[in-house]
């Protein structure tokens, strides 16, 4: 799938990101649904964001940050509802994990909801192993599985 594409996320995408998360909240995903949120998010020098693109238009959003100069954290990875089931998601992982900023990258992680099946399904696909669970990870009462990958040397 070559024509999916990710660019870095500018002030002008909020509100796009902002629709396509109130969509997808639930239970099992924490979704940034109010300007403010991501504004304080695109504000942080430790975060980067972009916005995943599909035949020129915004359907989803993918950031991380770099903990240490060995450790990524995939901190969010949503996918408009109507787009889901074509690929972007994994697209966006294979474009992710080759980024030239992640490449002296040793580990990356990421969190997700242990009933969140086809985010685990994607994420093990690409060589990502449950670590852990942890209960109440964003204080909303719910647990979330720790996922790890080991990059390539």
């Amino acid at each position: 799938m070559t024509d999916v594409i990710l660019r870095k996320a500018e002030e002008a995408d909020m509100s796009r990101f902002i629709e396509i998360e109130k969509v997808a909240e639930s239970r099992i995903y924490s979704a940034m649904t109010t300007e403010k949120e991501w504004q304080e998010e695109l504000a942080r020098k430790d975060a980067k964001i972009y916005a995943i693109i599909k035949g020129g238009e915004i359907v989803g959003d993918v950031s991380y940050e770099i903990k240490n100069k060995n450790t990524v954290y995939i901190s969010g990875l949503c996918v408009d509802k109507k787009f889901q089931g074509q690929g972007i998601g994994r697209e966006a992982i294979k474009i992710l994990l080759g980024l030239e900023e992640l490449k002296n990258a040793k580990r990356i992680e990421l969190v997700t909801h242990p009933e969140n099946k086809n985010a685990i399904r994607i994420y093990e696909s690409f060589g990502f192993k449950k670590e852990k669970q942890i209960e109440n990870f964003y204080g909303d009462g719910q647990p979330r599985i720790l996922m790890t990958f080991k990059m390539p040397s």
